[in-house]
């Protein structure tokens, strides 16, 4: 009888890795067995009320087409000192 001197190879990183991909294995399910979210939509439920915005007065009609008017003509003003800034 010959005598096998050889030590016996344990991998237990391999081993390691086949006990967790058997438990990830029972643990997923196909999928026939998987249960889905309920396909129920969830209804709309109106709100209470809506808040409208009020109408601007005149006074503000004129305040902010005086701002808009104004922004206009330093935009236009600006444009024209510098020639290399286009905004198109």
């Amino acid at each position: 009888m010959q005598q096998n001197n050889e030590i016996p190879q344990f991998d237990l990183a391999e081993q390691i890795m086949a006990e967790q991909r058997k438990n990830a294995s029972v643990r997923r399910k196909g999928p026939a067995k998987r249960v889905g979210a309920p396909n129920q939509k969830r209804k709309v439920e109106p709100l209470g009320h809506t808040i409208k915005p009020q109408p601007a007065l005149p006074e503000q009609e004129q305040i902010i087409a005086e701002i808009v008017a104004r922004d206009i003509k330093k935009l236009c003003k600006g444009n024209a000192r510098s020639p290399r800034t286009s905004g198109f």
